[in-house]
């Protein structure tokens, strides 16, 4: 038990690294997936199969499967069940050895916290209750998606969502640089410290950005899910 302990403690000190690409995608991913391992006697072959499915499997083989990226999502409701299904997936994936599926349930986590507006409303929520806003004290969406406060106040700014995304719409968007709609994963995504609001600040006196919020949050989840592996 002691033993276990300090695997546990040696992980929760582990804090994710800054990357020079600084994007959200199958690089991210990855290196969140390695960083939550670290400290841990896991299987070679179960930290293997889950950073492929993590990484490539997930952006590559699925990456038209809007379930997995959750783009197109709107609601309190529609958003606490796909996180909470990629949760006890996880686990489901995890006890019969399906180390890929696994995987691909932590980029869905991953992309919750890119994707949707949970910290954009996390922050205002944050703001007007007083609460602590340095990055290391926010709550994971498993910690809220209960809170019947926070969800009110959720559904009063207009509820969870995540970007609308189409691959004809985001290509004409491209080629012909047109500017983005409103409520397009383009303007809402928070994927690279480079994208329109993935560049701002979490709060007004934040000295991280929302896109590293989403980081830091999205490995902290994945983090408290490999401890259950120990």
């Amino acid at each position: 038990m002691e033993a276990t302990n300090n695997k546990i403690d040696s992980i929760k000190r582990r804090a994710p690294r800054r990357h020079k690409s600084d994007k959200f995608p199958i690089r991210v991913h990855e290196i969140m997936l390695k960083d939550a391992f670290v400290g841990a006697d896991f299987p070679l072959r179960a930290v293997k199969w889950m950073r492929f499915g993590i990484g490539f499997f997930s952006d590559v083989v699925l990456m038209m499967k809007s379930s997995i990226h959750l783009d197109n999502h709107k609601g309190n409701d529609q958003l606490v069940k796909a996180y909470r299904r990629a949760i006890d997936n996880f686990h489901h994936y995890t006890e019969r050895h399906r180390y890929v599926c696994a995987g691909v349930c932590l980029h869905t986590i991953g992309d919750f916290y890119a994707h949707s507006n949970y910290i954009d409303l996390y922050s205002l929520y944050a703001s007007q209750r007083k609460l602590p806003m340095d990055k290391e004290l926010l709550p994971v969406f498993s910690e809220m998606m209960g809170n019947s406060d926070f969800l009110a106040f959720a559904k009063s700014q207009g509820e969870l969502r995540t970007g609308t995304y189409g691959l004809i719409s985001d290509l004409i968007e491209k080629i012909f640089k047109t500017k983005p709609k409103p409520g397009s994963h383009t303007l809402m995504n928070l994927d690279s410290n480079k994208s329109i609001n993935g560049g701002k600040p979490f709060a007004p006196d934040a000295t991280f950005t929302k896109h590293e919020a989403g980081v830091y949050l999205a490995y902290t989840e994945c983090r408290n899910l490999l401890q259950h592996l120990l």
